[in-house]
């Protein structure tokens, strides 16, 4: 059985950028936020949070300084945390790791785009309970950037794992 893959299509509105993107949540639970370009996937195991993924869609003048740009938005998404940079099937950029609350300790996020987009890129939060979320893990492997002329080729780095960045907090080693 294929999985169902869930895509925010690239914006048309002025102003909006002309990215999207399209990820395989698997058994997550899925809730778009409509209008705002953003999904947010949730698992829960007994009740708990076992993890959270948010993928959304921002507009930037990437062309002028691609780099900077997405350092900045990883960075910023966590909080001021220090932006390393990133490969993930079809985009790069930068990711910036923190610790989160008490019930999702581990906090990624990842500011992304393809070497082709002008001006817009993707931005990915993940926060779980443990370092290792497999369910994030896939989410991100199937993330592909959608351009408004189809989806984005992917790059040609090897499927390599993208989770856990964290050390382990004493109490999960």
């Amino acid at each position: 059985m294929v999985a169902k893959a869930y895509r925010q299509l690239p914006q048309r509105q002025r102003g909006l950028p002309s990215i999207g993107f399209e990820i395989v949540p698997g058994d997550l639970e899925v809730t778009p936020v409509i209008g705002a370009g953003i999904v947010r996937c949730r698992e829960t195991r007994d009740g708990k949070p076992v993890g959270e993924l948010e993928v959304t869609v921002f507009s930037a003048a990437l062309v002028i300084d691609r780099d900077g740009i997405l350092e900045a938005k990883a960075s910023d998404g966590s909080g001021g945390a220090h932006a390393s940079p990133v490969t993930l099937p079809g985009a790069s950029g930068y990711f910036a790791e923190t610790r989160g609350d008490a019930q999702l300790p581990y906090r990624y996020v990842f500011a992304i785009a393809h070497d082709h987009a002008i001006d817009g890129g993707v931005l990915v939060t993940v926060r779980s309970a443990r370092p290792d979320w497999p369910a994030a893990e896939r989410v991100l492997q199937s993330l592909r950037i959608l351009t408004r002329n189809g989806v984005a080729p992917a790059n040609d780095s090897e499927a390599t794992p993208i989770l856990p960045l964290l050390a382990p907090l004493r109490r999960d080693e």
